[in-house]
């Protein structure tokens, strides 16, 4: 590999690294890397210190010495790739991004709630009238109300009533008695919220507490598929037939066995108490 390519004095290396790192693309000791480069042992070991706290060079032990060999271009790329997706991660401003693979399908990540919430609307929006599929297991709402605030939720749950969506949802059987206790515990927290899930055009079933026991919730649509992790803030959005219409299979045959529940009665029922 090339350690005088203008492109990795971004690196900041000194002439001797580069000397030095140019040299030990084979493992080698520091007797041989001074006879190659000429350069004192001390400024060699010196060198190669920082070099390893850099993490472009190796160090192993053969025998009785130690040998040392610099990072590989392949080795190198990979470093720098998983440095700047570590910065990608730590940035306070993310931004989702999309893969467009044809006219009709594309795949798109939102991280965010400001992201999130807007894309679930707009998804709603383009589904007027229709059946959809959601799962979500109570773990989730928690998740969910501690992420957004509760204007943010109620207008989620808006979009579906406002779009006539029919939700054909599956909710753990221990979701309504998460929701009494949530309204006891703070009623101007949860109450409203709570509330904003009555009044769907829904057919409901519920399944044990221990199955989709996660921070994750799905929502199936016609063609799109919205997969939303509201601990990390992160939904995927998948617009392909035929994975969405995967998804809804493995739905059904799971719908099978669970057991049907009338959810808006069960929410006035909750709020009357």
């Amino acid at each position: 590999m090339d350690w005088n390519a203008k492109s990795l004095t971004v690196l900041g290396l000194s002439t001797t690294e580069v000397a030095i790192l140019s040299a030990i693309s084979e493992s080698k000791n520091v007797q041989m890397i001074a006879g190659q480069t000429s350069l004192s042992r001390t400024g060699i070991n010196h060198a190669l210190k920082g070099l390893m706290a850099k993490g472009l060079v190796i160090a192993e032990t053969k025998g009785r010495r130690k040998v040392y060999s610099s990072l590989s271009h392949a080795e190198l790329q990979h470093k720098l790739r998983k440095t700047l997706e570590g910065m990608e991660i730590t940035d306070k401003h993310k931004k989702g991004s999309k893969i467009r693979i044809s006219k009709e399908d594309e795949f798109i990540i939102h991280i965010g709630s400001k992201e999130i919430i807007p894309a679930y609307s707009r998804i709603a929006a383009e589904n007027k009238n229709e059946r959809i599929r959601a799962i979500q297991h109570h773990r989730a709402w928690n998740r969910l109300v501690d992420t957004i605030s509760p204007k943010q939720l109620i207008e989620f749950n808006e979009a579906v009533k406002k779009n006539h969506l029919i939700i054909d949802g599956m909710l753990n059987s221990g979701a309504y008695d998460a929701y009494k206790k949530e309204i006891q515990e703070d009623p101007k927290k949860h109450a409203e919220a709570v509330r904003s899930l009555e009044g769907r055009m829904a057919d409901y079933t519920v399944f044990s507490d221990k199955f989709f026991n996660y921070d994750v919730e799905i929502w199936i649509f016609k063609t799109t598929t919205l997969i939303i992790n509201w601990k990390e803030e992160v939904a995927i959005e998948i617009i392909n037939a035929s994975m969405t219409g995967f998804i809804r299979d493995m739905f059904e045959f799971v719908k099978a066995g669970g057991e049907k529940l009338d959810h808006n009665k069960a929410i006035r029922e909750l709020l009357n108490k």
